[in-house]
C-alpha cells in the first residue's frame, strides 16, 4: 500500500480559529433548514407516489378479473355453440341410421308376409304361387341393392377435433397481460414535437462466426428494455441488452425480414424467400434466450409487420392482410396494384386508429384508418423510396428513406402533413432499413450491408 505524500500540515484548532463568525457558518442553519424542508416535501411526495402505485396495481387486478370473466364468457360461448354443433351432428347421423334401419324392416316385413303366403298357397294355385314367387323375387333384388347401398357407406362415428392452434398459443403466453411499470423517465413531447439529433453513437451487433456482413432488416424493443434484432444476410434473430451488447441469436430460416413486439416477452418476425418459404414466426425471450414457439404459413408474401391489439399486420408487395395471433383465415385490409412494390412495410397507431403504409413505387406514406380506409397520401420530395414508418408511443411518426439515406419525422397540423428530415449520412447514416425508439429519447436505426446499428439521441 502506497500513500500520497501531504504537501503541508494544519493543526485542526489552527483552521477552526474564528469559524464561528464566518458567514458560511451562520448559514447552516438555514441551509439545514431548507433541505429539510425539501426532503420532507419529497418524502410526502414519494409516499403519496406509492399510493398511487398501490391503487393503480389494485386497478390492474381488476382489469385482469374483468379480462379472466370475459375469457370465461366466451369460452362458455364456444363450449355451447359446440355442443349445439355435436348434438345437431349426433341427430342428423341418428336419422340416418334410422332410415336404413327403417328400409331394413320394411324389406323384412314384406319378405315374411310373402314367404307365408306362399307357403300357405303353394299347393292350391299355380297362378298366386306365380305371382307372389315374382314379388318375393324383386323384393330380394331390392334387398340387395340396399344391402349394397349400405355396404358403401363407412360406420358413422363422431369425432372431437380441438383447434390445437388455439391451445398452443394460449399454452404459449406466460401471463394474461403485459404489465408495464410507468414513471421514472421524463415523457416525451407531443406527436407535433420536432426532434433534432443531439449526436449519433454505432453498436456493433455483428456475431464472431458470422461470414456475411450484418443486414438490419428489423428491430423491436421488449418491455424489459432488451432489443431484437432480424439480421437477413446472417439468417439470424439477435437479442441485445439495454446497452446494445448482443446476448444470443438463433438461428431462423432464409430472409428473416421485420420483427415486432406481440408481448412483453414475445414477437413476431416475418420470414419470406420471395418463392416457397411466406411465414411468420413466433418467438419468445427466456431468460437471455430466445425460443422460437411456432409458425404461421400464408400463402402470400410476407414483408412488413405490425402488432396491434392481439392482431398482426403483414404487408405483401400491393396489399396489406390482418390475422389473429392463432393464425387463423384473415383478411385483405387494403390494396393498390398501381406498381411493383406499392405496399412496402407499415406501423400502426398506440390506440390503433391509424395504419401507416409506404408506398416504394410512387414515394408515399399513406396514412389508413383501421378498416383500411385511405386517411391521406403523402408525397414529398424527401420521401425517397420509403421503407419502415414506425410510430412512437406518444404518436411520433419515423420513416426511413433508402432513396436518400435519410431519417424523416412526419408531423401533422390542422390535417396537413409534414416532413422534416432528422438526418442523414452526417450521422453515420449509409443505408437506413428498420427504426426503433427508445424510451430513452434514442431512435436506433437498422441498415442494408452494416454491420453497425446506429443510435440516434434526440432532444
Amino acid at each position: 500500500m502506497t500513500f500520497r505524500q501531504c504537501s503541508a500540515i494544519k493543526h485542526v484548532p489552527d483552521v477552526a480559529k474564528g469559524f464561528n463568525d464566518t458567514q458560511e457558518f451562520k448559514e447552516l442553519s438555514q441551509r439545514v433548514s431548507d433541505i429539510r424542508t425539501r426532503l420532507a416535501h419529497e418524502r410526502q411526495s414519494r409516499k403519496k407516489n406509492d399510493d398511487v402505485v398501490n391503487k393503480s396495481g389494485d386497478n390492474c387486478l381488476t382489469q385482469t378479473q374483468t379480462i379472466r370473466r370475459s375469457f370465461n364468457a366466451i369460452f362458455d360461448r364456444l363450449e355451447r355453440r359446440t355442443v349445439s354443433e355435436m348434438e345437431n351432428s349426433k341427430t342428423l347421423l341418428r336419422n340416418k341410421i334410422q332410415a336404413d334401419v327403417d328400409q331394413i324392416d320394411d324389406v323384412t316385413k314384406k319378405l315374411n308376409m310373402l314367404t307365408d303366403a306362399l307357403k300357405d298357397g303353394s299347393d292350391t294355385n299355380a297362378a298366386l304361387t306365380y305371382i307372389g314367387f315374382s314379388k318375393c323375387d324383386e323384393l330380394i333384388f331390392n334387398a340387395q341393392i340396399l344391402l349394397e347401398k349400405i355396404a358403401k357407406n363407412d360406420e358413422y362415428k363422431m369425432t372431437f377435433q380441438p383447434f390445437k392452434e388455439i391451445i398452443e398459443y394460449l399454452s404459449s403466453l406466460e401471463m394474461l397481460e403485459e404489465v408495464i411499470c410507468e414513471g421514472g423517465e421524463k415523457p416525451l413531447p407531443g406527436p407535433d414535437h420536432v426532434f433534432e439529433v443531439e449526436k449519433h453513437v454505432l453498436h456493433n451487433v455483428k456475431v464472431a462466426d458470422e461470414k456475411n456482413v450484418c443486414f438490419i432488416t428489423g428491430i423491436c424493443r421488449l418491455a424489459n428494455g432488451e432489443f431484437l434484432l432480424s439480421d437477413r444476410d446472417n439468417s439470424k434473430l439477435k437479442l441485445l441488452n439495454s446497452s446494445y451488447q448482443v446476448m444470443s441469436t438463433s438461428d431462423v430460416p432464409d430472409n428473416p425480414r421485420v420483427v415486432c413486439s406481440t408481448g412483453q416477452r414475445e414477437a413476431a418476425v416475418t420470414v419470406d424467400d420471395t418463392k416457397d418459404r411466406h411465414e411468420i414466426l413466433l418467438v419468445r425471450v427466456k431468460a437471455g434466450k430466445i425460443e422460437q414457439m411456432r409458425t404461421i404459413k400464408r400463402q402470400h408474401t410476407c414483408g412488413g409487420l405490425a402488432h396491434h391489439g392481439g392482431y398482426l399486420y403483414v404487408t405483401a408487395k400491393t396489399a396489406l392482410h390482418v390475422y389473429d395471433m392463432a393464425g387463423g383465415e384473415g383478411r385483405q385490409l387494403y390494396s393498390d396494384k398501381n406498381g411493383v412494390i406499392t405496399v412496402v412495410s407499415c406501423a400502426v397507431s398506440p390506440d390503433g386508429s391509424r395504419i401507416y403504409i409506404t408506398n416504394a413505387t410512387h414515394h408515399q406514406l399513406i396514412t389508413l384508418n383501421k378498416d383500411g380506409t385511405t386517411l391521406s397520401t403523402l408525397t414529398h420530395p424527401e420521401l425517397r423510396f420509403p421503407s419502415s414508418p414506425h410510430v412512437t408511443a406518444q404518436g411520433h411518426v419515423f420513416v426511413t428513406c433508402r432513396g436518400i439515406d435519410t431519417v424523416v419525422q412526419v408531423t401533422e397540423k390542422n390535417n396537413q402533413q409534414t416532413v422534416v428530415t432528422l438526418t442523414g449520412k452526417n450521422n453515420g447514416l449509409t443505408k437506413p432499413l428498420s427504426l426503433c425508439f427508445n424510451s430513452n429519447s434514442s431512435l436506433l436505426v437498422g441498415q442494408l450491408d452494416d454491420d453497425n446499428i446506429v443510435e440516434l439521441k434526440l432532444k
